[in-house]
């Protein structure tokens, strides 16, 4: 029988095995992928094998079943690594998606994804916490990398930064410049500004003074690497 990975933006919650010809999601108690969510009909959709193959068909759910970006009116047959989507949960068929790597102090309540049989029941302050922090990944930021280390900064909390070693920056870096690297959140989007007299950054490459990034650029200078994730709409 097919996996089913439950993905919340993201984060894969549950990978399934499920062991039945029909696969019904929703958040009724008699649904084999159970999601307690507002914004899910309690028979949302159902996964069914026809013949050699899989369909999913939307159930007369309030808020639809999608594909590709489009709702779904008729059953549609899906092939492994099919996203169907409810809102912002989503369902890859055929497939066991990898969860991201836990963090360094994972909260006690968080869901360990795997290989399960039956039925999965997400509570609801659960969803508020995941939907809150898909949300968050949703928005632009960047990920730097910098003497062996990790971090995330989001230019919603913060629009304009300064990176670099010293106590002076927003965001301080094991390795790298002491305090002229400034990005800035604009109207257009995000932009990087070298400040210093001398030098310059690498874009991709190639060495600027100044850069408007796009969605997977990625700036480096003096053992610092910025990569910048645009909003995911």
């Amino acid at each position: 029988m097919p996996k089913f990975s439950l993905l919340l933006g993201r984060k894969t919650l549950q990978v399934f095995d499920i062991d039945k010809p029909t696969v019904i999601v929703g958040r009724g108690e008699d649904a084999d992928i159970l999601i307690d969510n507002p914004s899910m009909s309690r028979r949302h959709a159902r996964f069914r094998q026809e013949g050699d193959g899989w369909v999913v068909e939307d159930l007369g759910s309030s808020n639809g079943t999608y594909m590709n970006g489009e709702r779904i009116t008729e059953p549609q047959p899906v092939d492994v690594g099919t996203e169907v989507a409810f809102g912002k949960f989503s369902i890859i068929f055929g497939k066991a998606v990898a969860a991201e790597p836990a963090p360094q102090t994972p909260a006690a309540s968080a869901p360990v994804p795997g290989a399960v049989e039956g039925t999965m029941h997400i509570k609801g302050h659960e969803v508020k916490e995941l939907l809150k922090d898909a949300e968050r990944k949703r928005r632009a930021h960047l990920v730097w990398e910098s003497g062996g280390r990790k971090g995330q900064h989001y230019l919603s909390e913060a629009p304009a930064a300064l990176f670099g070693t010293d106590d002076l920056c927003d965001v301080r870096v094991p390795k790298g410049p002491a305090h002229h690297l400034l990005i800035m959140n604009t109207d257009k989007g995000c932009d990087v500004r070298w400040l210093g007299a001398f030098g310059s950054v690498k874009v991709n490459g190639r060495s600027t003074r100044r850069a408007s990034l796009k969605d997977g650029d990625v700036v480096e200078v003096k053992g610092l690497k910025l990569t910048f994730v645009g909003d995911v709409v």
